[in-house]
């Protein structure tokens, strides 16, 4: 599945068109994509011009809506987008983060995104230049580049990229932040996440909006930021976080041949505890056998 994840605002905000990207998405999806996509939208509590339930009803996807404060604002979106991520299909693979003045433009993208094998990938049209600013990402006039060297985005990120990282990086913009991922991983790692597909969206509007006042000074935009240098600690962490998942597997259970899997078992706690360990267990796979057979 995919779940597309996006805030959406109506009063004051000429750009949302929410409309437009709804219909747009029943008119390039087949029946059977349907199945497979997902709607997760957060309104703000005072935002008295949000469509009301009719509105929704008339789609033929599932579409799930959130209601709470505005908070610190347009910075605080990565809160938003963290929750409804927490709230997402267990069985999706993707999320499509965007906004409510998108609109798709072609058939087929569903199912080409749902095609992707990868566990941890970013799906965009334009291949950044990732390779450019190694060793040079945290210069200020490197920054104004990359920060939007892959031109106007849309991402799709593998849900288990999200799910290792635990946050979409501290700051609104998650399109900014998953670039500076990108550089990081292949300026530590030599690593590249990115998969190109064609084009199947445009949009409309809210250029401009991100020069505004952030409580962590970790926003990153065109235009500035991130005054919080923390920040590229903090993505580093991501990083290699992804790195030793892509290098170990992401299987919760234990892995390997069973000599070293024994081995691990019996480390786990100290030596001296071991023979009541042993103990304990044959005395449960007894009790286990006489409960079995009364």
């Amino acid at each position: 599945m995919i779940s597309v994840i996006f805030c959406s605002r109506v009063k004051d905000n000429p750009a949302s068109n929410l409309k437009q990207l709804l219909d747009s998405a029943a008119a390039y999806t087949t029946p059977q994509e349907r199945e497979q996509v997902e709607f997760l939208i957060k309104y703000d509590d005072d935002d008295d011009q949000r469509p009301d339930d009719a509105f929704f009803e008339k789609y033929p996807f599932r579409i799930r809506r959130f209601v709470w404060s505005r908070g610190e604002g347009r910075h605080y979106l990565h809160h938003a987008q963290e929750y409804m991520f927490a709230q997402h299909d267990p069985r999706s693979r993707f999320c499509l983060m965007t906004a409510d003045d998108f609109e798709f433009t072609r058939p087929n993208f569903v199912s080409e995104i749902l095609s992707v094998p990868d566990e941890f990938c970013i799906i965009g049209h334009n291949r950044p230049p990732i390779e450019q600013f190694a060793g040079i990402y945290e210069n200020e006039e490197a920054i104004r580049r990359w920060v939007v060297a892959f031109g106007e985005l849309s991402p799709v990120v593998s849900v288990r990229l999200i799910e290792v990282c635990q946050n979409f990086g501290w700051q609104a913009n998650v399109d900014s932040w998953l670039m500076g991922l990108s550089v990081v991983l292949f300026d530590l790692y030599g690593i590249i996440i990115w998969r190109h597909m064609e084009p199947y969206y445009r949009r409309h509007g809210g250029y401009g909006l991100g020069d505004t006042p952030t409580y962590n000074n970790m926003e990153l935009t065109c235009q500035k930021g991130p005054f919080n240098k923390y920040w590229f600690e903090l993505i580093r962490r991501q990083a290699r976080n992804i790195y030793l998942n892509m290098e170990y597997g992401t299987d919760l259970h234990d892995r390997g041949p069973w000599p070293k899997r024994f081995w691990k078992k019996v480390r786990a706690q100290p030596l001296h505890r071991l023979p009541i360990r042993v103990a304990n267990k044959i005395r449960r796979q007894i009790s286990s056998i006489y409960t079995s057979n009364r």
